[in-house]
C-alpha cells in the first residue's frame, strides 16, 4: 500500500444460526480474508443475537431464516430498525421462493441458499459493502454446490 493511504478497517461480522456446523462454515470462510474480515460474535438464537448485535454494531449480519423462538426474518426487521447502516444477509436451506420473499420483506440486503454458502457468502459481502476482497472462498468443511446464489434483495 502506498504510504498515504489509510488502511481499510477490517469489516465487522456477526453471524447467528442455530446449526453450529453452519457457523463454523462462516468462520472458515471469514479466515480465508482475516486483514478484510474480523467475526466479532457469533449467536446460537435470534434474541441473544439482537443483545449482541446492538452492543457490537457490526458492518454485516449473517442470519438462519429459521430458528426456534425469534426467527431470522424478525431479527432482520429489529435489526433494520436499530442499525439501518448493517447490512444484513439472511441464509437458508430452504430453496422455495416463500424463503426468498420473507428475507425480502425483512429489510435484508441479500438471501443465500445454504448449499451455496462456501461459494457465494464472501462475493456477496463484497458485492453489499462494495469492498474489494482478496481471499478467495474456495471449498469448505460442509459445503456443497447447487446451481443457486445469493439474490440482491433491491
Amino acid at each position: 500500500m502506498p504510504l498515504g493511504e489509510p488502511a481499510l478497517m477490517a469489516l465487522t461480522i456477526v453471524v447467528v444460526d442455530d446449526d453450529v456446523d453452519y457457523r463454523m462454515i462462516v468462520r472458515y470462510l471469514l479466515a480465508t480474508v482475516p486483514n478484510e474480515m474480523a467475526l466479532v460474535g457469533e449467536a446460537g438464537d435470534s434474541q441473544e443475537a439482537l443483545s449482541l448485535v446492538l452492543r457490537e454494531r457490526p458492518d454485516v449480519l449473517i442470519s438462519d431464516v429459521v430458528m426456534p423462538g425469534l426467527d431470522g426474518v424478525d431479527l432482520a426487521r429489529r435489526v433494520r430498525e436499530e442499525l439501518p447502516q448493517t447490512k444484513i444477509i439472511l441464509i437458508s436451506s430452504h430453496t422455495d421462493d416463500a424463503y426468498r420473499r420473507l428475507a425480502s420483506s425483512s429489510g435484508a440486503d441479500s438471501f443465500i441458499n445454504k448449499q451455496v454458502l462456501n461459494e457465494i457468502l464472501l462475493p456477496a459481502i463484497r458485492d453489499l459493502t462494495g469492498r474489494p476482497l482478496s481471499g478467495g472462498s474456495g471449498p469448505c468443511p460442509g459445503g456443497a454446490g447447487a446451481s443457486s446464489s445469493a439474490a440482491p434483495m433491491n
